[in-house]
């Protein structure tokens, strides 16, 4: 495998992005044949983003008209009537906001605007993998395997209906930007990694808080191995970027916290332990997965289809392996006659180090190990303890070895270290609060739960498994490395080991997915863009523009996420809403309108403060549509619209039901 000369960077950058456009599209088929119809997945979380997408290119695109009162109202969403910061209530999506604001202008389409993001996410996700390992090796077809191996990563099909968790395109062009600064020292390149963080952060609040101390990691890696500690014009250039990057991102993260001092909410210890990984859910693949969905299944939990697939696990065990015989050659030829070495216990250190290194991979993944030969007994189940003798033990050889201690300089100086230590440290942190192996408690100390306490807005988010993409991403790294390092890499090795982990990733594809309801009747397995909406919603466009919608039925998900995304069509503000927190009194309201024969459902209806009414009457069971049109009929509403079952209503201004 030969080095890319300077003149062919471009093209073959070229070349890679569009062979990872061609991939997309096939391992995502059939999203490509209906871009401006179909949604991937579900109808569920997805349409939730296709309303923020659409709320913030519209607030975007008035303020660059000159409208800039729209800044101050930007979190002030037309859901959840009358509260405030509903746009806080989930991710603002603001960073894919401004990659389709062009097209959203031209179109209007929010189907068509997520299925390019949608498929944007695989491509660049390889092309910036693509770029960096290319820097870190010189080689291109390493650095297109590596490309591969993120861009269509497992984890982001097991997430295929959360657009902000499979956008996490803009972590390799932060490493690569990085790289190329501490290569060139041109603050050019280092203004294109933190612009790289800042759309990162914008584009999904839990890479916010979950990349960016990685970030700084692999900064003080590139320090650390070219020596540079010294040097202030680098810290001067670091600092300056980091300071930008917190100005840039405050005011999209201080709503949240306003958000979370009126609703006076946060996320609970036994909530976050739920979404947080086990141990064996990075042998859990998604049941979507053609290969491993009905095999690899030994632990199935929420969000916790991790597994990253063989492919990368083997090539980047390959990479560590490697890594750690280089070393120690490194550091037999430095210690070789040093005065004052003593083999024998430098040796009888390394060996108590790796094996309690082994005994604590085993108890990982048994929670104890024993042997019992006759009266004796012994055990280990502290993963903690083992870790720390092991680290000891290591830092013992070293002091007492010349040779230890120069194939740890040279093991450090590596990329592979900085990528294990990225590696294992996100899958720690992945474990969340309290660390668990098949479902039982690990003895092992967790980090996350620090964090959780002492870290602001780790106590707000919930899913500590999606560390999970700063995993795959550094395995892919690792694995483009333990390619480059192969003698005989040649492109029939790359297209193997492609096919074979293709082979992996593909998953059963699904568009417009719905589950069957039981309680109301199962909406249409479809959604229109804006143009082609229900007439209905048309006619709620003419309303005047104080008007206050709400929609019967009310509080159950399927039927607000849709109320949510039609309101795109008209953006008058709407009581019902959908998203990752609700208003503390939604659920007495849902309660309360369920049955509208009781006297509480009129004085409920009343105090949402609503002007309009909507009853989708096709949505109930039996009569029970028609008749909730009657109730609002007898109470002075008139009705305003008809489409089918579809009724909208004025509520009257002096007698409300």
């Amino acid at each position: 495998m030969t080095r890319v000369p300077p003149h062919g960077r471009l093209w073959h950058a070229v070349a890679a992005a569009a062979a990872y456009v061609v991939l997309t599209i096939a391992m995502t088929w059939p999203v490509a044949r209906g871009m401006t119809r179909d949604v991937p997945a579900d109808l569920g979380d997805s349409l939730l983003n296709m309303w923020i997408l659409a709320w913030d290119s519209t607030q975007l695109r008035a303020m660059l008209g000159g409208d800039l009162g729209r800044a101050a109202t930007f979190f002030h969403a037309n859901i959840f009537y009358p509260e405030p910061f509903t746009l806080a209530y989930s991710e603002h999506l603001v960073g894919q906001a401004l990659q389709i604001l062009p097209l959203y202008s031209l179109t209007g389409n929010p189907i068509l605007c997520y299925n390019v993001l949608f498929l944007s996410a695989f491509v660049l996700s390889g092309l910036g993998t693509y770029l960096f390992v290319r820097d870190l090796t010189g080689h291109a077809g390493a650095a297109f395997v590596a490309g591969l191996l993120f861009a269509f990563a497992p984890y982001r099909f097991a997430q295929i209906s959360h657009l902000q968790v499979i956008s996490s395109q803009w972590m390799p062009f932060v490493l690569f930007g990085l790289r190329r600064y501490f290569d060139t020292r041109r603050r050019r390149a280092l203004a294109g990694g933190t612009a790289a963080l800042v759309a990162q952060s914008l584009s999904c609040g839990y890479y916010l808080l979950y990349f960016s101390p990685f970030v700084i990691v692999y900064a003080l890696w590139e320090i650390g191995s070219r020596r540079l500690w010294r040097d202030a014009r680098i810290w001067r250039h670091l600092s300056a970027a980091a300071v930008i990057a917190v100005l840039v991102m405050a005011p999209f993260f201080l709503p949240y916290l306003q958000v979370r001092e009126r609703l006076g909410v946060g996320r609970q210890m036994a909530e976050i332990a739920r979404y947080s990984a086990d141990v064996f859910s990075y042998w859990t693949a998604s049941p979507n997965s053609r290969m491993w969905g009905s095999v690899a299944r030994p632990h199935p939990k929420p969000e916790g289809d991790l597994f990253p697939g063989l492919t990368s696990l083997g090539l980047a065990v390959a990479a560590i392996a490697a890594w750690g015989v280089r070393a120690w050659r490194t550091g037999r030829k430095a210690g070789h006659g040093a005065a004052g070495e003593r083999p024998w216990l430098m040796r009888t250190l390394l060996a108590v180090a790796l094996l309690h290194l082994a005994l604590a991979a085993g108890v990982v993944f048994q929670r104890r190990l024993g042997l019992d030969v006759g009266p004796i007994s012994m055990s280990a189940r502290n993963v903690t303890r083992l870790l720390v003798i092991a680290m000891a033990a290591t830092a013992a050889a070293a002091w007492i070895s010349q040779r230890v201690r120069s194939a740890l300089r040279q093991a450090l100086g590596e990329p592979e270290a900085c990528m294990l230590v990225i590696v294992a440290s996100a899958w720690w942190l992945s474990l969340g609060p309290e660390p668990t192996v098949l479902g039982s408690p690990l003895n092992l100390f967790a980090p996350y739960a620090l964090l959780f306490d002492y870290v602001p807005g780790f106590d707000g988010i919930r899913v500590p498994a999606r560390l999970a993409m700063v995993v795959s991403l550094g395995l892919s790294v690792l694995a483009g490395l333990a390619l480059c390092r192969v003698r005989r890499s040649t492109a029939a090795v790359m297209l193997v080991v492609s096919a074979a982990f293709l082979a992996e990733a593909s998953v059963t594809p699904t568009v417009n997915g719905m589950t069957p309801l039981q309680d109301v009747v199962t909406p249409e397995a479809r959604v229109y863009p804006p143009r082609l909406a229900p007439p209905l919603y048309q006619e709620v466009r003419r309303l005047p523009e104080g008007a206050v919608l709400i929609e019967l039925p009310l509080g159950h998900p399927d039927y607000d996420v849709r109320a949510t995304y039609y309101s795109t069509v008209h953006w008058r503000r709407v009581v019902n809403g959908y998203s990752g927190f609700f208003p503390p009194d939604y659920a007495r309201l849902k309660a309360l309108l369920r049955d509208v024969t009781r006297d509480e459902a009129a004085e409920a209806l009343r105090e949402t403060g609503a002007t309009h009414a909507v009853v989708h009457e096709g949505a109930y069971l039996g009569g029970e549509g028609p008749a909730v049109s009657a109730w609002l009929r007898r109470a002075g509403a008139v009705e305003r619209f008809r489409h089918g079952t579809d009724a909208l209503f004025d509520l009257p201004a002096d007698k409300q039901p």
